[in-house]
């Protein structure tokens, strides 16, 4: 563990440009050939599988989906059923619909991760950040799984702290009503500071040099997605080239390492003293130690290698959570009559928490177990925390976390998470998606119908999920989200637990959200992940 401290010499990336760019510009004109023989297209080549014809004087269906992706969708299965092929963002896909969408997500042949690097060439840029072997990312998804969901009662105090100590730094009082431009670099810096204290401790997470990587590496990595995922060959060619030698995120992997070290050589010294002393050494919750305990496990190198798993952790949370959270305030501003019936649940919620941490004060009183009310500062039935935000209360607001789910449910892009068939996969209504074309789930078939959400599946109604099993994290076959099986998205109950949490903050301040400009409410709630609408919320605050 001590070999961590220290980082290992890297390469000059300047010699390594010299000696592969004579190379790479050779082979470029191959490798484009080469492309064009083993990439014909990404539609399957069962013939029984049709393609929607185009509308007249349409090269794609690009114009014809972003018109309305629900009358586009409801239109083709309607008239070519649940599998077809579709030309958009300069790519060929086969949609698969309804019941058949299960069979993408639990067949191991079919690769988001294949799909994404294809269009991106992301992996150079992962694999650059880390240097520890990670097949699709399996030490993250493993991180998550063991180390962060388990232990997230543990860590919701923190995240509660940071996040309000955000709101009030960035929102504060708004008694006359405050206008936010641009709502989501507010929830970029509230969700930043809870991720930094989850990731890496509240000693580092006080450095606010920490919380501004946070936030700036994912404009760097939207470098490498582009644009809605929307660029073709020579995009991922110049991400391959340029990021196999070149690492964008390397000014935070220091920035991280800079501010990590000092604090891992004092939790080392703290230890050695515990021992010395025959103590139990109580290590620190958060994420970098966790890491640090596994090191063995992980096969990690050396710290600089940690923290650049730490920023794959920060990459795949904290610019999709920051978006969510924001947006979830447009739905606020947009049914402005749901606010007060969640505060009033919070509520609720709070004082019969506070009844029955009272009635078990009384009994241990009554017990003789405690032998004065002074006995309870400082431990778990200390009644001051009576009303904190802890991740028991947060299940109780069962209206909240539907409210999230239908937000989520409501808003998604219709047509996402292609997968790349890695060998001919014949689905069970006999049709076949060919070895190399791209299988993407038509969320439309699942989110927007009725039969699988309970009717009213084009309406906006928070309280949907109420009474049923249907938690917000809850991944299956009408939720489709965090996807499917066991490569659902491991870090969703940290994303909803932080979605809950900003909810309740917010409706428990402001009682009144408000769109600037009220025309363009329906963009508002259907913004496009990492393309905000262009108009700031008006919050007001209580009383």
């Amino acid at each position: 563990m001590l070999g961590l401290v220290s980082t290992s010499t890297t390469t000059n990336p300047t010699d390594l440009l010299k000696a592969v760019l004579p190379i790479g510009i050779g082979l470029a004109s191959a490798a484009f050939l080469a492309h064009r023989a083993t990439n014909k297209g990404g539609f399957s080549r069962d013939k029984s599988i049709p393609i929607v014809p185009l509308r007249a004087g349409d090269k794609s269906h690009d114009a014809e989906y972003a018109e309305d992706q629900n009358k586009f969708l409801s239109k083709c299965v309607e008239n070519y059923g649940l599998v077809f092929n579709v030309m958009l963002w300069n790519q060929k896909f086969t949609v698969v619909s309804g019941s058949l969408i299960r069979e993408v997500f639990m067949n191991e042949q079919f690769s988001f991760i294949d799909a994404l690097e294809e269009v991106t060439g992301m992996k150079a840029f992962t694999d650059s950040i880390t240097k520890t072997s990670n097949d699709e990312n399996w030490i993250s998804h493993s991180a998550i799984r063991d180390n962060l969901s388990p232990f997230l009662p543990l860590y919701t105090p923190r995240i509660v702290e940071q996040l309000t100590l955000t709101i009030d730094r960035e929102l504060g009082d708004c008694k006359d009503g405050k206008l936010i431009e641009k709502p989501i670099n507010v929830f970029q810096e509230m969700v930043a500071a809870a991720m930094a204290t989850v990731f890496m401790g509240n000693d580092c997470a006080k450095d606010h040099r920490v919380r501004d990587s946070f936030i700036k590496c994912t404009y760097d990595f939207g470098e490498v997605l582009g644009r809605d995922n929307r660029l073709r060959f020579w995009h991922r060619f110049n991400t391959q080239a340029k990021y196999s030698v070149l690492n964008p995120l390397k000014k935070h992997i220091d920035i991280l390492v800079e501010v990590a070290t000092p604090v891992i050589l004092k939790r080392r010294q703290e230890e050695a003293e515990a021992n010395a002393k025959g103590e139990e050494y109580v290590r620190p919750l958060d994420m970098m130690q966790k890491l640090l305990d596994n090191f063995d496990k992980y096969g990690f190198v050396d710290i600089e290698d940690v923290c650049g798993h730490l920023l794959l952790l920060v990459l795949a949370s904290v610019h999709t959570t920051s978006d969510s959270a924001a947006n979830l305030c447009y739905y606020f501003a947009a049914f402005p009559e749901h606010v007060d019936v969640l505060y009033q649940e919070q509520c609720e919620a709070l004082s019969q928490i506070e009844q029955e941490r009272q009635t078990l004060r009384q009994s241990k009183l009554a017990s003789g177990e405690v032998k004065s009310e002074q006995d309870f500062v400082g431990s778990d039935l200390d009644p001051k925390n009576d009303r904190d935000l802890s991740a028991a209360m947060m299940k109780r607001l069962v209206k909240m976390d539907s409210f999230v789910r239908e937000v989520l449910r409501y808003r998604t892009e219709r047509l996402t998470l292609a997968h790349t068939a890695r060998e001919d996969i014949t689905l069970s209504n006999g049709m076949r998606i060919t070895k190399g074309s791209k299988a993407i789930i038509n969320n439309h078939s699942v989110h927007q119908s009725d039969e699988v959400q309970g009717g009213d599946a084009y309406e906006f109604r928070p309280w949907r999920f109420v009474g049923k099993a249907k938690a917000a994290t809850k991944a299956g076959n009408d939720f489709l989200v965090f996807g499917m099986g066991k490569h659902a998205c491991p870090g969703r109950f940290l994303a909803i637990q932080e979605l809950k949490t900003v909810g309740a903050l917010l409706v428990s301040r402001y009682s009144k959200f408000e769109i600037q400009d009220p025309s363009k409410t329906k963009r508002g709630l259907m913004w496009r992940m990492g393309d905000p609408v262009d108009t700031g919320l008006i919050f007001t605050s209580r009383n």
